[in-house]
């Protein structure tokens, strides 16, 4: 089992999963059903098992037929007997099953036969979904910029810390064509983007307020223009390790004995609850998480527009500093004033271009009178001197 990566049959298992997390993770599983078969059963390889797959298929006997499913099965049951979670037992069954897919001797299952039992640690309901309190609290306590930037990027946007991780600058219209950051403070930015999990398309936004933490984050940077949006402190990606590291930290620091319970992936559930609590529809909810669609609706496209609109609805019950805060209130009125102020200013440089335009007209107008006023003494003194004339003519003719 030392060299059972470099069997044939997991190579081509490997080539056509592609995706370097599903690998990883099938990676970690596969070793522990290897062992199991080798324990239990002839086959010592991947090989082997394949090969004893096809030769079941081709005989007539129903149950060497199914052999392959009694053991996985069988396998199962083992897995429920050492008291593990259901999404462990789970996870290790579609590992089993994946390895029969992608080599084409596909295992098929009546109903129910693969339903898993619940453990004991499945009975009782321990999981940990943040409330927006709590998380409130986790964005005081963080230490810096970065952190509270990855808290909210998780918790108002509902990416995965794969997908948080793998994220980078280049792709986000931060700055306009000069280098200067031109997203306002006031608006939430949209973003799709394909999830590494399932690489189904996520249409949600980015919240202003993780934007102005992702602002200053950048700033004490340098505003870098592209690399690994979220980095280490010695300015390596941050992976998935130490995104959940970071918050774990930030965890303990607010609830010490409720730590243990922590997982990163449950402030994805908190978004999810906040879109309950928006009553978003079931249809935008899956785009906004990137859940695939069911029917023929995942055909039709969900616009930019409509994502936001839900978005600004959503997001009263994800917000941290107050949706509506007096902060946010001043910033409004400030914004309003200059508004109003600019458009005084353009009224009263209106009204003073009229003002000079009439003051050039009564100008114009007293210029006329003059002209008329030194016309009419004219015609005067012009009329004074033809009826003295013609005095001086009606004399002359009567002497």
């Amino acid at each position: 089992m030392q060299n059972w990566q470099e069997d044939k049959y997991v190579k081509n298992w490997f080539e056509l999963l592609g995706n370097k997390r599903t690998i990883k993770n099938y990676s970690n599983d596969f070793p522990k059903f290897l062992s199991y078969i080798e324990e239990n059963t002839d086959c010592k390889t991947p090989t082997d098992i394949i090969n004893s797959r096809l030769e079941c298929l081709a005989s007539r006997d129903p149950l060497k037929i199914h052999y392959w499913e009694q053991q996985v099965i069988k396998y199962k049951n083992t897995l429920e007997s050492k008291n593990l979670r259901m999404a462990t037992v789970h996870g290790h069954i579609r590992t089993a099953q994946s390895f029969f897919s992608k080599n084409n001797v596909k295992l098929l299952f009546g109903k129910g036969e693969l339903k898993i039992n619940p453990s004991e640690k499945d009975k009782i309901d321990n999981e940990w979904i943040p409330s927006n309190e709590e998380v409130r609290l986790f964005y005081r306590l963080c230490d810096n910029a970065r952190d509270r930037a990855i808290l909210l990027t998780l918790y108002q946007s509902g990416f995965s810390e794969v997908d948080v991780a793998s994220m980078k600058i280049e792709t986000f219209p931060f700055y306009d064509e000069k280098g200067n950051w031109q997203i306002p403070s006031t608006e939430d930015l949209y973003r799709k983007q394909r999830r590494e999990k399932t690489n189904q398309w996520q249409q949600t936004a980015i919240s202003r307020e993780a934007l102005e933490e992702i602002r200053i984050m950048l700033q004490s940077r340098g505003f870098p223009k592209e690399g690994y949006l979220f980095v280490s402190f010695r300015g390596e990606q941050l992976g998935v390790r130490g995104i959940n590291d970071t918050l774990k930290a930030v965890v303990k620091k607010a609830f010490n004995g409720k730590s243990e319970l922590w997982k990163t992936k449950h402030l994805r559930d908190a978004f999810m609850n906040g879109l309950h609590q928006a009553k978003i529809t079931q249809e935008i909810k899956d785009s906004m998480v990137g859940h695939k669609r069911e029917g023929a609706r995942n055909d039709y496209a969900i616009t930019e527009l409509t994502v936001k609109t839900a978005y600004a609805e959503c997001f009263k019950f994800l917000t941290i500093n107050g949706y509506g805060s007096q902060s946010r209130k001043l910033e409004q009125i400030e914004q309003k004033f200059d508004s109003q102020l600019k458009t005084l200013v353009e009224m009263v440089s209106e009204l003073k271009g009229e003002r000079d335009a009439l003051s050039a007209k009564l100008a114009e107008i007293q210029n006329e009178q003059k002209t008329l006023n030194k016309a009419m003494v004219n015609f005067e003194e012009f009329k004074a001197t033809v009826e003295k004339k013609l005095n001086i003519k009606q004399k002359v003719s009567i002497d």
